[in-house]
């Protein structure tokens, strides 16, 4: 999937970013989606997030590496401002971020 997120987005032990609140999959799928709806993004890009399982895939970084007790959660940078910050998804462990993947630069 490194077409639809490159791997520079994903980044093991972040920790420039703040958990914001734990979310399923499909929880993510639409936050996604808010996020690009108003962009025109190409139907491939439209079809991994709406498609819970090649979501799932594109995911893989965060979801190969889950263990009993581990969860998912949306997150943001600790500095926000003018063109700088960004947002994910984050694989969290015993409270910290262990796979962090970045969907949204500002």
């Amino acid at each position: 999937m490194a077409d639809v997120f490159p791997p520079t987005t994903v980044r093991r032990d972040p920790t420039d970013v703040v958990l914001v609140v734990e979310v399923t999959l499909p929880k993510i799928s639409s936050w996604l989606m808010h996020h690009f709806e108003s962009q025109d993004l190409p139907e491939h890009l439209l079809q991994h997030i709406r498609d819970l399982d090649l979501l799932r895939k594109t995911l893989a970084p965060i979801y190969d590496d889950m263990r009993a007790g581990d969860s998912v959660w949306l997150c943001r940078s600790r500095e926000i401002g003018p063109l700088h910050g960004h947002e994910g998804v984050a694989l969290v462990r015993d409270g910290r971020p262990i796979v962090y993947i970045r969907f949204v630069q500002d």
